[in-house]
């Protein structure tokens, strides 16, 4: 597979993911008029990715901001992630939030909530 790269907008994240390492990001502010569209190109992505994973998949979220639309959509990605671990493969999730924003830190536990993953909390200045 090819490696899938979305340019960051002023209103969508970056997207990048890239099957032969095994590694996955989103980064930036998501909030694009049509959550369902924008992310699914990673979903499919994703989708086939699981198929033929390597042994560890890292997923690394560095959002500034996300909307409601969009945390439905990154949920639907991370289902995807959620089968590996049982066939034997290991998942990093890992969420990346500002030390003093936690609006993003309650967003993460939001998530951490609703998928089997652990999750990472890891803090940047």
């Amino acid at each position: 597979m090819d490696t899938l790269k979305i340019e960051e907008k002023l209103d969508s994240p970056m997207v990048f993911a890239d099957a032969q390492n095994g590694y996955f990001e989103i980064k930036g502010k998501s909030l694009p008029e049509d959550a369902v569209e924008f992310y699914t190109p990673l979903d499919k992505y994703v989708a086939e990715y699981i198929k033929n994973p390597q042994p560890k998949t890292v997923f690394n979220l560095k959002l500034e901001y996300l909307n409601t639309s969009s945390s439905k959509k990154i949920l639907d990605i991370i289902s995807h992630f959620e089968k590996l671990p049982s066939q034997g493969y290991e998942v990093e999730l890992n969420w990346y939030h500002r030390d003093d924003d936690q609006d993003m830190i309650d967003e993460g536990i939001e998530f951490a909530h609703m998928t089997t993953l652990k999750v990472n909390f890891i803090a940047e200045q």
